[in-house]
């Protein structure tokens, strides 16, 4: 799946709406990661290294469904 209009749409700050101080766009072999300020907004990219996949959106929803799960236990 290509994924390069969301790498796109995650550096418009219309994309966000108003309260956006700033973007700054990070990537790893899993993820784009944007920060805007006040926010961060994370995208598993579509990859499947065999001991890990995102391959379909099924299973990044499923993953980040997980990760958002962990988040919320955490003490902040």
């Amino acid at each position: 799946m290509d994924q390069s209009n969301v790498f796109e749409n995650l550096k418009n700050p219309e994309f966000y709406g108003s309260n956006v101080d700033s973007i700054d766009i990070l990537q790893t072999r899993i993820s784009f990661v944007a920060l805007t300020g006040k926010y961060a907004y994370k995208i598993k990219k579509s990859v499947n290294f065999g001991f890990l996949g995102f391959s379909t959106l099924e299973k990044r929803k499923h993953f980040c469904e997980e990760e958002n799960e962990v988040m919320r236990l955490c003490p902040q």
